[in-house]
């Protein structure tokens, strides 16, 4: 994925004529980060009943990585053309929904794991 996002950012900057956005410029990053992030989980779990409890809560985060890679590419978009749009108050609230059910599945995952 974060070659994708490289990707899409050089192309993207390359048929808009050197106008670019630092969101999509930098889009690479949430992909990045969520890989090392679940590496060094990994890593530090070392067991993989510890995983189970908290696939749930996996998926919503990589869905919450996804919405916002999508919300980053579009408000960076809007702002290269120069506009605005109504839209993207749509995305923040997926977003923010998506990092609640995230939350609430992470607690409930710790305490599924607890008892």
């Amino acid at each position: 994925m974060t070659a994708l996002c490289v990707i899409f950012a050089v192309i993207y900057e390359f048929l808009g004529h050197g106008v670019y956005s630092w969101r999509i410029r930098l889009l690479f990053l949430i992909p990045l980060v969520m890989f090392v992030f679940f590496v060094f989980l990994k890593w530090r779990s070392r067991k993989s009943d510890r995983w189970e409890a908290f696939l749930p809560a996996i998926t919503t985060f990589r869905l919450l990585a996804a919405s916002e890679i999508a919300r980053n590419a579009f408000i960076g978009i809007v702002t290269v053309y120069g506009t605005a749009s109504s839209k993207t108050i749509i995305l923040y609230v997926l977003s923010a929904v998506l990092l609640f059910v995230t939350a609430v599945l992470t607690v409930y995952g710790g305490v599924k794991k607890a008892v």
